[in-house]
């Protein structure tokens, strides 16, 4: 895939894994670990593995700063936004902390969304989403570095390819573990615990009512 883009120089691989952020923070997952491991791997040296860091940061931040800017400026529907809330009121942390979270364990999409709809301190959450992006990127690109200095090129490409994978399948793990959660998901109530069923609530509470007047 490289080896494609390469035909418009180093600017169209750039323009494309921008491109790639952008419908990743805004419309659809796109797995850019995929794109970032591989680009990197196909040309392992200091300045492309900076440039791409570089890149990635970049696109990450303006990206998100655009789906904030839009869900502040129109709104979201109110089911949705409540619906959003009783997720992010459900995990470890309920603050900006959630931002740096997600580099781990990503369990929100479309973080920009949240940041507007949670009213979270913008200039915190864009810096945790420039400080996460850095720092999983930079892992990642270490990573392959490292494999390309202790082993063989030819081998250090295969690794870096099980790496990729590896990276694929635990994002896709930890995106059916997070599925599972919300759906078993209770919102908390305003004393900070979580309630169960409301209407099995109501039942219960009228059938005790029924059984007093009786």
């Amino acid at each position: 895939m490289l080896n494609f883009f390469e035909a418009f120089g180093p600017g169209g691989v750039l323009a494309f894994l921008f491109t790639i952020f952008f419908l990743d923070a805004m419309v659809v997952p796109t797995l850019p670990e995929l794109f970032v491991m591989g680009f990197f791997a196909s040309r392992p040296t200091l300045g492309w593995g900076l440039t791409l860091l570089a890149v990635v940061t970049v696109a990450e931040v303006l990206s998100n700063a655009a789906l904030y800017t839009l869900v502040k400026r129109s709104g979201l529907p109110p089911f949705l936004e409540r619906r959003m809330r009783q997720w992010v009121e459900f995990l470890i942390v309920s603050d900006e902390r959630v931002i740096l979270m997600n580099r781990i364990a990503p369990v929100i999409p479309f973080m920009g969304a949240f940041i507007a709809t949670m009213k979270w301190d913008v200039r915190k959450s864009f810096f945790f989403v420039f400080l996460g992006s850095l720092i999983k990127y930079g892992v990642l690109l270490g990573l392959v570095s490292v494999l390309f200095v202790y082993f063989e090129k030819t081998t250090a490409r295969n690794f870096s390819r099980a790496a990729i994978i590896i990276v694929i399948a635990v994002s896709f793990i930890q995106g059916h573990f997070s599925k599972m959660r919300r759906l078993g998901a209770t919102p908390r109530g305003k004393d900070g615990k979580r309630h169960g069923n409301l209407d099995e609530g109501r039942t219960q509470k009228g059938s005790q009512t029924g059984g007093g007047s009786s």
